[in-house]
């Protein structure tokens, strides 16, 4: 595990963050309520660490991380970036930012432009921001397309000519190829084949190292999250439930949601025998969330106290926090 000092600390820094999207109804479109996609949500990431959030699909993951890089505005909350607030940067500033701060998407079709090779793709936006001169460009982007394992040759083919996995290392190498500090990964795995997901894992693993390069890594699959992260959060209907280094979250989880989560990774022995934890019914809708613990509704070992009040994160040790009444 990556070790830090003092000075490592909070190099993102994420404070109450809440992303409201309104429900318009009527002539005048008013708002007649509002999805909570994400509400009341606050962590930090430290330098060269890689914190992995996880959750069900439709949680809101994706949405923390295009709101960190400043995609998308959101409703209320801060984000830092070494205590400078993304929000109120000016506009150089906001230039200067989005040459920092990159992400990887989760398709590698439908993140590529069909209509570019896989040099313009990579080096047309660090000619514009003045990475690298236009006489520089095609030396430049061999270089990138070698560090993330794709011959330099193929560097005039167009993204139809690549396999999935050679598409997801172009958009590796476009990220690489900003010189970023921070990096949110989107599910950068789930869309390709098993066998390849091992081999681009360990490419952002080498890259990280290499580059001194801070990763939010945003999955569903905590088996992938495991083998790359520092830290793991977990998101559940836009809350954060649970937070803890890696080891000791794998190892005692406190959250009832986190043990089913953990419950369910699949086990390599087929004749170990695993308690699976079935959660019963639906996510609650995020307009309409429960009124007391957000995990009430399915929760195995719900109380009484449970409906009323909301539990908020306590630090357990050793950076360990987890929201819930009953942690014991």
């Amino acid at each position: 595990m990556t070790k830090y000092s003092d000075a490592d600390e909070k190099y993102i820094e994420v404070s109450d963050l809440k992303q409201y999207y309104p429900i318009r109804r009527g002539v005048f479109r008013r708002a007649a309520g509002y999805v909570k996609a994400v509400d009341g949500v606050s962590f930090n990431i430290r330098r060269g660490e890689t914190l992995g959030l996880v959750g069900e699909s439709g949680c809101g993951k994706t949405t923390i991380g295009r709101t960190i890089l400043h995609l998308i505005k959101p409703t209320s909350g801060d984000v830092k970036l070494m205590g400078e607030d993304v929000g109120r940067l000016a506009r150089d500033d906001n230039a200067s930012l989005r040459r920092r701060m990159q992400i990887i998407f989760q398709d590698p079709y439908g993140s590529l432009n069909p209509k570019m090779t896989a040099q313009d793709i990579i080096g047309e936006a660090p000619r514009y921001h003045g990475v690298v001169s236009r006489r520089e460009t095609a030396a430049y982007v061999c270089d990138m397309m070698e560090r993330v394992g794709l011959r330099p040759e193929s560097r005039a083919k167009y993204p139809h000519e690549f396999s999935g996995g050679q598409r997801q290392r172009i958009g590796i190498a476009r990220v690489l190829a900003m010189k970023p500090e921070f990096v949110v990964c989107d599910e950068p795995v789930s869309a390709l084949d098993v066998s390849i997901q091992s081999q681009v894992l360990n490419l952002l693993a080498d890259l990280r190292d290499e580059f001194s390069l801070t990763y939010l890594f945003i999955s569903h699959d905590l088996s992938v999250v495991r083998h790359i992260s520092d830290r793991v959060a977990v998101l559940y209907l836009g809350r954060l439930v649970e937070m803890a280094p890696k080891e000791n979250f794998f190892a005692r989880p406190f959250h009832p949601y986190s043990r089913a989560l953990i419950s369910a990774i699949p086990s390599t022995n087929p004749d170990a025998k695993k308690n699976r934890i079935v959660l019963e019914g639906d996510v609650p809708s995020p307009i309409n969330p429960p009124r007391g613990c957000i995990f009430s509704t399915r929760c195995p070992q719900v109380r009484p106290m449970c409906v009323e009040k909301s539990p908020e994160m306590t630090d357990r040790g050793d950076g360990h926090l987890a929201a819930c009444f009953f942690l014991d």
